[in-house]
């Protein structure tokens, strides 16, 4: 059976052209010195842009200094953001520029660290790919579409994505499906945030001609380091679905969660991750908060 397969991928990147200067610093246990964009920290890595070896991940415990003249926005273990540039501290730390203060942070007391632009459009980042096959055995096309983009200032993240399929064949009606999905995240005093979400699918394969969903909630983090993150979340959904050639049905339902996830890196990297959700099947997967 010949198979013909194109694929296109283009990345949207707002946070820094791909060419721009790189100039931040890492500074290594080892004694290396590494000259990059580093673009966040999370879950106990740094994500680290270079000229020559490509993005690289970091294990923020083998870090001694960071520098950067970048904005970010920096999350500590109790909870408290800060937003500011990196500028070298004594071995194991880092002194954020806050304007015309200065804090001095411990390294292993950040948790979270994310890069912002300076200005509304550069604070967004994405992807965009689309591909096409074909299938001569059975004459059969599909083009598919996906589209995902987050912007992210020092109160608010928001998500969009969107993917399409199209299939057809000679001997059967076009069949699509469409995915569109929402996120606003809304974060609030220390480990307090609130979100909002919305779903909306369609599948001509299982009848579905719509089904939306739309919630609201507080997310509420009990514990996190580096090492060990522990949440809890709760709220309300609505969900409605019609099928063709069925009433439509909606359901209204309270909403709650629980999550556990433990990661280590020393020698071989180990993730265990535990979460609880209820209802189980309302909000796909994806939604959850970050």
């Amino acid at each position: 059976m010949a198979t013909l397969l194109w694929t296109v991928v283009y990345s949207l990147s707002a946070v820094a052209p791909a060419a721009a200067q790189k100039t931040d610093i890492i500074e290594l246990v080892n004694g290396d010195r590494l000259t990059c964009e580093i673009q966040k920290m999370d879950r106990g890595k740094v994500t680290a842009k270079t000229d020559g070896l490509g993005t690289l991940s970091i294990e923020w415990d083998d870090i001694v200094r960071v520098s950067s003249i970048a904005v970010y926005d920096v999350e500590l273990e109790s909870g408290t953001r800060l937003t500011g540039s990196l500028s070298r501290g004594d071995a194991y730390t880092v002194v954020l520029l806050i304007g015309l203060t200065k804090e001095r942070l411990e390294l292993g007391k950040i948790v979270r660290m994310t890069r912002l632009g300076r200005t509304f459009w550069r604070r967004w980042d994405g992807s965009i790919s689309g591909g096409f096959t074909f299938a001569q055995a059975d004459q059969q096309t599909q083009s598919n579409f996906d589209f995902s983009s987050t912007y992210r200032n020092p109160k608010w993240q928001t998500s969009v994505s969107y993917d399409a399929l199209l299939t057809a064949r000679e001997d059967v009606d076009s069949q699509t499906r469409n995915d569109l999905s929402l996120s606003v995240q809304r974060f609030m005093r220390p480990r307090w945030s609130y979100v909002g979400l919305g779903f909306f699918q369609q599948n001509e394969e299982l009848a579905l001609k719509l089904r939306s969903i739309a919630g609201a909630g507080l997310v509420r983090t009990l514990n996190q380091t580096n090492r060990t993150l522990v949440r809890t979340e709760f709220g309300a959904v609505y969900t409605n679905e019609q099928y063709t050639g069925e009433t439509p049905d909606s359901i209204a339902e309270a909403l709650s969660g629980f999550d556990v996830e433990w990661f280590t890196f020393d020698g071989r990297s180990t993730s265990l991750d535990f979460s609880v959700l209820s209802p189980p099947a309302t909000v796909p997967e994806k939604y959850a908060a970050e």
